[in-house]
């Protein structure tokens, strides 16, 4: 598992989009979209949940997200 993937997931959680994410992570939308759905394949769990252009995290999403936080700390 990459932590870059990781870091993204957090980064859009606390961004509250993809794109705000994105930008704070000076990549493109569409390579944040796939490095969650690389992520997500990888844990086998769907970790956010993409409503219009915001995104909510699922609950299994807010059961790795402080271990996440952890780990890249």
């Amino acid at each position: 598992m990459d932590t870059q993937f990781l870091h993204t997931f957090i980064t859009i959680v606390d961004q509250g989009s993809m794109a705000a994410a994105a930008r704070v992570l000076n990549i493109t939308p569409a390579a944040v979209a796939q490095q969650i759905r690389t992520l997500e394949r990888e844990i086998g769990a769907t970790l956010i949940a993409r409503v219009g252009r915001t995104v909510s995290v699922t609950e299994e999403g807010s059961r790795i997200l402080q271990r996440s936080r952890d780990l890249l700390r």
